[in-house]
Order: C-alpha cells, then structure tokens, then sequence
C-alpha cells in the first residue's frame, strides 16, 4: 500500500475525471526536479574546486572537480570545460540513484532541494540511502514534518574523516543544508550554524557532534552515560561547564566529565529501581539522607520538600525562610511569586503535596505549556501531566486491568519524586522515551514491546520466513485496482495464503469516496482459489465523521464476503500540503482510527490500522487502539519498530506469479501459538 500513498495515489485528485485522464495528470502532480541545474553544477564546482591535474587525498586521485580517477589517466591534465563534463557524467550515475529513490517513494523537490542533494551525494556516495539514516528517514517521512535545525544535523552529521571532524566537511554540509533548506546557492541569505564536537571520555552519547543555529541559546544539550558515574556536564577546553542557556558564538570541543559517588544508605541497594536517580541526585547534592543516614524511599514527600526539590532542579537557586517561618516558605514565597503555584493552594508545607500538584509545579517552572494530546492515562487527562508525559518526565504505572494509571490525588514517594527531579535535570537522558529521527517520543506501557526474534528471519528467492517459537505465520499479498486482473489461481499455487484487498479509497483533494474498481473481481477470485482474504480502506478522513462514513461505507460492501482477515484502516499522508490531510495532529488521526476501528469491530470485523515507522510513531497514539490490530509496513531485512505488530509488509517489490503488473506488496502474517 505504501506506493499508493505517492504518485498513483495522486489520481485520488482528480476523482471527476476518467482513469485514463486522472492518469495523464498523474506525472504534473508529482513533478519535481529530476536533474541537476546550472546552478546546481557551479554549486558543486565552487565547493570542490578545480584541479587541473589528478591529486592523491586519502589514497584516491581526483581530477578536475573531485571526480576519481587513476593516477596516470590524464597526463596532460584537464581544461576547466573538460572537467565540468567530467563532474556532469558523473553526477548523472547520482541523479539516477536520486530518481529512482523519489519515484519509488512518491518524492517531489525543488530544484534548490534537489541540487543540494546531488552536491551531497557527489561528495558522499549513496551511502546515506538507507533507512536507519536521518536524511533518508526524514525525506521518505515527508521533509515538512521536520525542524530546519532536526535537517542541518541530518546532513551536517556526514561531516568526519577517520573519526575525526573535519572542519572542511563542515563547512560544505552547511552550504549543502542551507541550499537545501533555503535556496541558499552561496549568496549568505540563510542563518549560520555552529557546531559541538562531543568528547565523552570513555562513556557514550547518542551523536559526536551537533549543530545549533548561531546567535541562539544552546537550549537542550546532548546527555552522555558512563559505567559507575554519574554525568556531570560538558566542559571547555578552559574549564568552563556549557549551560543549556549559553548563547551559541562559535564551533566548539567540550568533553564530558564525570563524579563519583559512594553509596551509605542502608536502604538503598543497587538493585532498586530509583538506585540510578538517587545516586546522581545525592552526589550533586539536590538530595540527601536523614540524620541516621537511611533515605527512606518509600517516604512520602511533603509539600515543602516537593518545592525545595523541583526548584532547585528547575534553577531557582536556593530561597531562604523568613525568620521564624518554616523551612520551606522562601520556596513557597518563589513558586507563588513565578506563578508556579496560585496564592493559597498550599496551606501546609508539612502535608503531603498530591502528584497532580507537583505536576502543575514541576511542568510551570519548566516553561511547559498544557499539552493537547489523548491522555494515556486512564485517570487524568490534565494537561500540565499530559505535557510532562510527553517530556518524557512522567510515565505513571500500569493497573491490574492494563490500564495506564497516573493517580493523580495520591501523594509522591521519595524514591518517585527522585526519578521526576533526576529527570528534570537530565532532560536529554530519554530513558522513558524512545528515538525517532530527532524525536523523543514516550514509551506506550500499555502497548506490547516488539516480541519477535530477529535472528528467526530469512528471505529467500525474495520471500521472507520466520522460524521462531510460538509463532506460525502465513504469506500474503495486498492487491487494489493497480495490479489489474489478477489470476488468483496461480496466485494460489505461487505459496501465497491470504489476500488483503483494496475496497475503497477517498480522495486525498476532493474528499470523495470511491470504491476500487477489481475489489469485486479481487475478492470473488481470491476466495475461489482457497486464499483468506481481508480489505483495506485507503483513509484520507480528517474527522471522526467522516472515518465513520468510511467505516459505514466498508461495511456496506462486505455483505456476502467471507472476510476472515481484519478490515483495515489506512490513512497515510499523500500530496504535500495540497492534500486535504495536510497538518492533521495525532490526536486527529488517532481518534479518527479509534473511531473506524469501533464502527468495524460492532459490525462483527476484526479491526486493524495499517503504519510505516513514521506514522505508527508520529501519526498515531497506539495506546489509544490496543483493540486494534496493527499492521507494519517497513522494507528493511528485520522488522525496525519498537512494537509488537500482527502483519509485516516487508517488500513493495515482491513478484507473484498470476500478478504482471510490476513490484508487489508481499506480508509475513504472525499468528501467536
């Protein structure tokens, strides 16, 4: 389904029109630069410089403007003319690779955007086109869903020779992120950019160097882990520790260094959950013991300690009492007067401080705005704890029933309270979130961990097996109406046991819905031939409402098909921002799947919703559809998301035998003994 969601899905926009005149316009839609301009050639030129005779560098020799060659072919050198045709012929094999990675994958650039891919790739090598890369992820996921900033680090990050920065690689992938980003061909009309190059001493970051727009506060700093120690900040080669709120002048080397700390709590072991918290709060100081030298984890925390805690974290400094007044009421005195707390809503800096309270507190002093978004939790839907949950601060507990539970009136333990400060002052730790691009995103407890054995995996004669325990699994296809007339019984014969079949699709402009022309024709073959079949809706729903009419309309067409496998929701993104999906927000589309799903599963189908990486992380709350099935689409040899699924789509290049259209979309069905 994925090739639907490029340059054939396009028809959708022209839904009035005939299939061979939807057809003809297919290609305007999706035109975008396909070769390297002039511009694109002085671009390059003016970043490699010209060389009129072969120079060895790393081994290699290079002639004219950097294009490889052997030491004595060309004893006479080359014109400046010569060796512009030489770069052309070879930026051609490049625009090539380009071509055929936009086309399989419904691409459209500029041609700015597309000659700063060239350059790059002229520079680089293909080796960039692979899917565990920023750049390749971020323009198969659609490049409007990403930061400039998230952009320069995906391009500046291919910046090192032998491990090293090179300061000359630098310099040209920031002219290849600002061409990118804004047309910028050299003319010094685009931000600036520095960078950090990461030492970390024997421990590990997530990426060695990273870049910051000049003139701008560094804001989130990279984190780092070390065995035994405890992270203590990045330090100047002249000793000065790097703040979040440092003004970013120049590039920069800072190393990380480390502190120790020895463990004297008795009721505090290495084994415990909250050790690591504990630990690198008191060696900092932010915590400490009680008089006889316990910590006593399962404490609760009074309000005066919760504000003495979180402010501190938060860089309040120290607030001291007034005379005669307890301990804590500087900190009071600070949280009413930041707006952190309204005036009198703590009468009591002895009583336990509730955690939706310190929620309130801990996300104001943050600087978090309420968040939007579906709650997970089963028993809040407050926004400052929906905004600490997203940051990655909170992440609540799993009840008996499965359900997420925040408990919101309830007070804080010790031992918790340490994990949201430890949190709060390690914001780029992400120990409950995972990683997608540049995004942190919050780990779904209530949402099965990807459970498979990668190592049980095996492709041959282009088909993909699992072996693994407790689990049988079938082969499948998905077909609609541009695999033409499908003869379903060699499809039978060719090893495939289930058919998914396009029922209807709504236009990704005019919002019409149309049912596909073969489903009929796909479903009456498919279940002669003896194959299991099951449908797909090709959503471009932008409202509960309209998945509902969607639903509706599925299911109107069902009625005397013998539908075994599930009935699939699949909205993707298609068109650019002249779609009418353009912009929609997960809370949008999840509620427009949770929606569908409902109708579908209250008609007596077994519902499913249909995601590549992208999608399943940024475009849909799983946690919301946990009575859905989930069906992934991502080509790689072993499957790459973080969650369980029912159906991986692994290839869109498969072939089957009775299918003569081209590249099929082949499954691998898991079915749990």
């Amino acid at each position: 389904m994925k090739r639907q969601s490029g340059i054939k899905m396009l028809l959708c926009a022209v839904l009035a029109l005939s299939l061979a005149a939807a057809a003809t316009a297919v290609p305007a839609a999706a035109a975008g630069a396909d070769a390297l301009s002039d511009r694109g050639v002085q671009f390059i030129e003016d970043l490699e410089g010209y060389s009129q005779y072969a120079k060895e560098s790393g081994g290699k020799w290079y002639i004219g403007y950097g294009v490889s060659c052997g030491e004595n072919d060309y004893p006479n050198g080359v014109t400046r003319e010569e060796a512009e045709t030489l770069l052309r012929a070879r930026a051609a094999d490049y625009e090539t690779a380009l071509n055929s990675f936009f086309s399989g994958k419904g691409i459209a650039l500029s041609q700015s955007r597309y000659d700063a891919l060239v350059s790059f790739t002229y520079n680089l090598g293909t080796q960039w086109m692979s899917s565990s890369n920023r750049i390749y992820a971020y323009l198969a996921n659609g490049i409007e869903n990403y930061t400039d900033l998230e952009i320069v680090n995906a391009i500046g990050t291919w910046c090192h020779v032998g491990g090293a920065v090179s300061d000359n690689l630098v310099g040209r992938r920031m002219a290849e992120a600002k061409l990118f980003l804004y047309g910028d061909y050299g003319d010094g009309s685009s931000p600036d950019f520095c960078y950090l190059a990461l030492n970390t001493d024997g421990g590990t970051t997530e990426h060695s160097i990273v870049f910051y727009e000049k003139g701008a506060p560094y804001g989130t700093l990279p984190g780092a882990a070390k065995a035994n120690v405890v992270f203590d900040g990045w330090y100047t080669s002249g000793g000065a520790r790097l703040a979040a709120e440092d003004a970013v002048t120049k590039n920069l080397s800072v190393t990380a260094r480390w502190r120790a700390w020895t463990n004297t709590y008795p009721d505090v072991a290495e084994s415990d959950w909250y050790y690591k918290y504990v630990a690198g709060l008191s060696a900092a100081g932010v915590v400490k013991g009680y008089d006889d030298g316990s910590f006593r984890p399962g404490g609760t925390v009074t309000c005066g300690e919760a504000l003495d805690l979180i402010l501190l974290a938060t860089g309040s400094g120290v607030q001291t009492a007034e005379s005669g007044r307890h301990w804590a009421s500087g900190y009071l005195a600070y949280a009413v007067g930041k707006g952190y707390l309204d005036a009198g809503e703590v009468s009591n800096l002895d009583a336990p401080m509730s955690r939706l309270l310190i929620a309130k507190v801990a996300a104001r002093a943050m600087g978090l705005e309420k968040a939007d978004v579906l709650s997970p939790f089963a028993d809040t839907a407050d926004g400052y704890v929906l905004a600490l949950y997203e940051a990655g601060i909170v992440t609540g507990s799993t009840g008996l029933d499965g359900k997420l539970a925040f408990l919101p009136d309830d007070g804080i333990k010790r031992s918790e309270v340490s994990a949201i400060i430890w949190r709060i002052d390690n914001p780029e730790a992400h120990e409950t979130q995972l990683q997608y691009g540049d995004n942190w995103l919050p780990i779904l407890q209530n949402v099965p961990a990807y459970s498979l054995d990668n190592a049980a995996f095996s492709l041959a004669d282009g088909r993909m097996s699992y072996s693994g325990a407790g689990v049988r699994t079938e082969t499948g296809v998905d077909v609609s109406s541009w695999q033409g007339k499908i003869d379903w019984e060699k499809v039978a014969a060719d090893g495939i046991d289930f058919a998914m079949v396009r029922l209807g699709f709504r236009g990704y402009t005019t919002g019409k819905i149309c049912l596909d022309d073969y489903f009929d024709a796909n479903m009456a073959g498919a279940a002669k031939a003896g194959l299991s079949t099951g449908i797909y809706f090709y959503s471009q729903a932008i409202t509960v409402d309209e998945a509902l009419e969607e639903a509706d309309y599925v299911i109107s067409h069902l009625k005397g098909y013998d539908v075994a496998c599930p009935v699939v929701f699949d909205w993707e993104i298609v068109g650019g921002s002249a779609a009418r999906t353009y912009g929609q927000t997960q809370k949008t589309v999840t509620e427009c799947a949770a929606a569908f799903c409902g109708r579908i599963r209250e008609a007596g189908y077994t519902p499913m919703i249909y995601f590549n990486r992208y999608l399943g992380y940024m475009k849909y709350d799983l946690g919301w559809l946990t009575d859905c099935g989930l069906w992934y689409a991502g080509y790689e040899s072993t499957p790459d998301f973080h969650y369980d699924f029912d159906i991986w789509q692994y290839s869109d290049t498969g072939t089957v035998d009775g299918i003569t259209t081209g590249g099929v979309d082949l499954d691998l069905r898991f079915i749990r003994k």
